[in-house]
């Protein structure tokens, strides 16, 4: 039941419908002493809630932007981490992010930047209790205290609430039953306008009744709290910071840092095919003692840490290294889905090298200039690609990748000594633009990996593809950006799941 139960946290459904004002959902996982985390995800509609509030729309950025840090900088949470938003076409904002809290008594929820006055009520004890109240403020009368909610916003409110529980749930009130440690509420705003057009939302409530959950008794935490509030709580202020910067200067960071930690990681995997498990350990180690590594890449790390383990032959470590990160990483679904399947394996008995098939094959680890990089100096003279092992002298493939054009090559690239680094002279790039160049890619999906040509090991294995992105600064040498689509689409390629 253990790992059915871990199954269904992590791939719990985070869809939104995107019809209302607000849209979202809340994944909160719960310890036993009351402390956890609470994942938002969401969509935020501009000029629908303009519309049904009766207000101008003035710039939705410094008014989005405004709404985040006030949820970040309220309601009682340790920290955050994980916090991303985005426009999207039509003024749809779009937020992400997971705060951490040390007791879920004194905690408060928001809509927007907007206190809910929704609270959820923990009682430990040989029976613990968790119960969804609604709770005004009693100094305040009610209907001042909904002015900052007009009733038309309720009728495009839908909020679905996941909690997943440390205990089996033995009795259930209002919630719909998930797994036996996973209950779902839903706040559907149509049903509640009416209460709260008459200023009375608390009516609403009163009348679905006790919402509650009763469980069995204190089981297993869900995730280690402090260690995961402590680099939360590092990355706090940077998120802070970050909203206060201008959108292509965040980006430029943003992709900075996400190309280092794939780097990073690449080189770990190198390490790995080279069977130096003891470098490969140190890289994955750094890349989680990072403070500007967020929890996708922690959680990479973590689970590269259990492959090495398994592959040095400690069978009993690499056990409960997977059993980590399923408990600590629930919500990065690549790693812990890939963890559970690991545990099946050793648990099966399957981890034998010789029967896991062939070895994999060479990827690229590291480029100059860097993945994403969007401030290339205009006179760079070469491109060098690093791969995980070496590689064959000839039978190159490389191209270009659409829409972006190809560097014009200004000789022939060759292969170093060792056959491990390529290097393409190139002319005179220009500036303010972005550039890319693929690796036994043909810029057809299905048919992207069929070479007979192309970058090769010596092993006689075809190296995996690989597009290299990047962008010159500008002529005041300044950042120039890359399309988000771009940059997605490159995603796919250079790190598919």
């Amino acid at each position: 039941m253990k790992k059915a139960k871990y199954l269904l946290i992590i791939t719990l459904p985070l869809i939104f419908t995107i019809g209302g004002c607000i849209d979202g959902v809340a994944v909160l996982s719960m310890n036993n002493d009351g402390s956890g985390k609470v994942t938002f995800e969401g969509l935020f509609d501009y000029p629908a809630y303009c519309a049904v509030t009766n207000t101008d729309c003035v710039a939705a950025q410094p008014f989005f932007l405004g709404q985040i840090k006030k949820m970040l900088t309220s309601g009682g949470f340790a920290a955050w981490d994980e916090v991303s938003w985005k426009l999207l076409d039509g003024g749809k904002y779009y937020f992400k992010g997971t705060a951490y809290f040390k007791d879920i008594n004194k905690t408060d929820f928001f809509i927007g930047s907007i206190k809910s006055n929704l609270r959820i009520v923990f009682n430990a004890g040989r029976e613990p209790v968790l119960e969804l109240k609604y709770l005004p403020d009693d100094t305040i009368p009610e209907n001042q205290q909904m002015e900052s909610l007009p009733p038309a916003l309720f009728t495009s409110l839908s909020i679905n609430l996941v909690i997943n529980l440390p205990a089996d749930i033995e009795e259930a009130q209002n919630f719909e039953l998930l797994d036996r440690q996973t209950a779902m509420f839903v706040i559907q705003g149509t049903d509640c306008a009416k209460a709260a057009a008459r200023g009375r939302l608390s009516e609403y409530f009163r009348n679905k009744g006790e919402i509650k959950l009763v469980l069995a008794s204190a089981g297993r935490d869900l995730f280690d709290y402090k260690s995961q509030v402590r680099y939360a709580k590092k990355e706090f202020e940077k998120i802070l910071n970050k909203i206060q910067v201008p959108d292509a200067a965040q980006d430029t960071e943003e992709s900075s840092l996400k190309s280092e930690f794939n780097s990073r990681m690449r080189r770990g995997l190198a390490a790995e095919a080279q069977k130096d498990f003891n470098k490969a350990l140190e890289i994955y180690e750094n890349v989680i003692d990072d403070a500007d590594a967020g929890e996708k890449y922690r959680a990479a790390a973590s689970y590269q840490i259990g492959v090495c383990l398994l592959k040095m032959g400690d069978k009993e470590k690499a056990e409960a290294q997977f059993e980590y990160v399923i408990t600590n990483h629930s919500l990065q679904r690549n790693a812990a889905l890939k963890s559970v399947k690991m545990l099946q394996n050793i648990r099966a008995g399957k981890t034998d090298e010789k029967k896991q098939g062939p070895k994999e094959p060479p990827f690229v680890i590291d480029t100059i200039p860097g993945l994403y990089s969007q401030d290339v100096d205009p006179n760079t003279a070469s491109i060098t690609i690093t791969f995980s092992e070496p590689m064959k002298k000839t039978d190159w493939f490389y191209s270009s990748f659409s829409p972006l054009p190809l560097p014009i090559a200004a000789d022939k690239p060759s292969f170093d000594p060792c056959g491990v680094r390529w290097t393409l002279p190139v002319k005179k790039l220009k500036p303010g633009r972005a550039y890319a160049i693929a690796v036994n890619y043909s810029g057809n999906d299905e048919n992207s990996t069929d070479f007979h040509a192309g970058f090769c090991g010596i092993s006689g294995q075809m190296c995996e593809n690989f597009v290299l992105v990047f962008a010159t600064a500008d002529d005041e040498q300044e950042p120039t950006f890359i399309d988000d689509r771009i940059i997605e689409k490159c995603d796919k390629i250079n790190f598919p799941p």
